[in-house]
């Protein structure tokens, strides 16, 4: 009983999102590992509300909103970004797509690994502190 307890404790636990502040390497997008030379990153400026970094070919831009009643809840607004073509787009893509849905942060595996969630608690994105 007493394992049981704890087992349930640590799943309610809520993880803040400021604790998101760095930068952060993207190692997981929708249940796919990321396997490329220059992996996409994204840095969170939790003080400004700001977030940028790199889809896997450009350069992002854009702002967050924390919600004081939920310290896990964030979501983005809309990105923009520089407009390169490179060989590879399909990763970028699934990385943009992501962002809108983005609702809530998690704890990840370890402590310097942090899960991006949808509504419904489903991993949009991991991210793995660089």
């Amino acid at each position: 009983p007493l394992f049981m307890g704890l087992i349930s404790s640590c799943t309610n636990t809520k993880v803040d999102a400021k604790n998101l502040d760095g930068k952060w390497i993207i190692v997981e997008v929708k249940g796919e590992k990321v396997n490329k030379e220059k992996m996409p990153f994204i840095e969170f400026k939790v003080a400004e509300n700001k977030v940028h970094g790199n889809a896997g070919c450009n350069i992002f831009n854009t702002t967050m909103k924390l919600d004081e009643s939920n310290v896990s809840a964030i979501s983005f607004n809309q990105a923009v970004s520089t407009m390169m073509a490179c060989p590879d787009m399909e990763l970028e893509g699934k990385v943009f797509n992501t962002f809108e849905n983005v609702a809530a942060v998690k704890a990840g595996k370890t402590e310097n690994e942090m899960l991006l969630v949808d509504k419904d608690g489903a991993t949009l994105l991991v991210l793995s502190r660089n």
